[in-house]
Parts: structure tokens; sequence; C-alpha cells
């Protein structure tokens, strides 16, 4: 069977899983990169046992799992930290996925991975699909759902590429963006007409 292989993204709190439960309901076979990044630092693993070696057992919570919250805090304290970080999990994320990939029997694959821009690894996907939304709905969205205050949320966006880099995806890929701005309310419609392309090839 050949595989449509499209890679969802868009900045933190832009709406990804929405969007990406929306397919699945429609059919697709979904990929969750977040959901893979939490398995490759389970207890026992190489990259939990990596991560430690390079930050010490403070990043660990009492039951030696990994406090993902003190992980955060040193990928945004320093840019360094962050290139460590990323050289250590994301060939583990990636492998993982490539495996779930040839497990799956669906000819359409989506894959939600939050940092396709800033890791350049569009040349592993078919297409692309951006979730966009404007910049106040998103500190907004994000301040909510991680119960933190805007400086803290204003660091977590910076960290990612800005919105205009992000739409550069379509000069490497064939790309369909998505808006899910606050003043949008037609995203499951939105979503059900691009899985309908998608599905007929168009």
């Amino acid at each position: 069977m050949s595989k449509l292989k499209i890679a969802l993204t868009g900045g933190i709190a832009s709406g990804k899983s929405k969007v990406g439960n929306i397919l699945k309901d429609l059919g697709a076979a979904i990929i969750d990169l977040d959901v893979i990044s939490r398995k490759v630092v389970m207890p026992r693993t190489d990259g939990l046992s990596e991560l430690v070696t390079n930050f010490g057992s403070s990043i660990l919570n009492d039951d030696e799992t990994l406090n993902r919250s003190e992980l955060r805090n040193l990928l945004l304290k320093d840019k360094s930290n962050k290139r460590l970080i990323e050289s250590i999990l994301h060939p583990k994320i990636l492998d993982y996925m490539q495996k779930e990939i040839t497990n799956i029997d669906n000819n359409i694959v989506v894959v939600e991975i939050p940092l396709l821009g800033e890791t350049g690894n569009t040349h592993m996907f078919d297409r692309a699909i951006i979730v966009d939304c404007n910049k106040s709905d998103q500190l907004e969205r994000l301040i909510k759902r991680d119960g933190i205050n805007e400086d803290k949320a204003q660091s977590m966006i910076s960290a990612q590429i800005s919105r205009e880099e992000r739409l550069k995806i379509a000069e490497k890929l064939p790309t369909d963006i998505i808006d899910n701005s606050s003043q949008s309310s037609n995203l499951e419609q939105d979503v059900s007409l691009l899985y309908d392309r998608l599905i007929n090839n168009k």
C-alpha cells in the first residue's frame, strides 16, 4: 500500500492536536511525536540514561521518571542545552516514528510534529499541514493550558521559530494551511474538506 506521509505542524498551542483528532475521526492514522518523546525517556531507556549522564539526577522525579518541567527549564535557559537535548532525543524519536509508519496499514499517515521547521526534516514527508493562528490567541491558549504567567508563555513561544519562518515550509513541501484563530469558526469543516482532497489525491 502506498502511504501518503503528512507532517502536521504549528506553533505551540496553535491547535495541532485538535486538528489531529479531527483527522483521526475522519479515518487518518495519527502519530503524535509528543507521545513518542515521552516513550523514549521512560525509565531504563537509553534516552533517559543519556539525559541523566549530561544533566545529572536533578532532572529526575523521586520515582526515577523524567521531570519534564525541569528539562524544559534547562532547554529554555541555554541554547547549548537545547542543542544537546535535541541531539540526544531527536534521532530516537524519528527512528521510533519510522517504525510506526512502517507498521501502519493506512494510506493516509499524519505525523504530529511540532518542530518540523526547526529540525529540517521536511524530506521525510510528502506533504505538510500547518495549523496557524495569531500570536494573541496562541499566547492566551498557552497561558490557560499550562497554567503559567505571560512571561513564561512568551519565552516558550520565542523558543520556537517564528510564524513567518514556519510558513516557509511551503517552499519545501506541498503545504495546506489551516486557520485556527479565534475568529475562524469553521475548523472541522476546513479539515474535513482538506481530508477529502487528500484521499482523492487533489
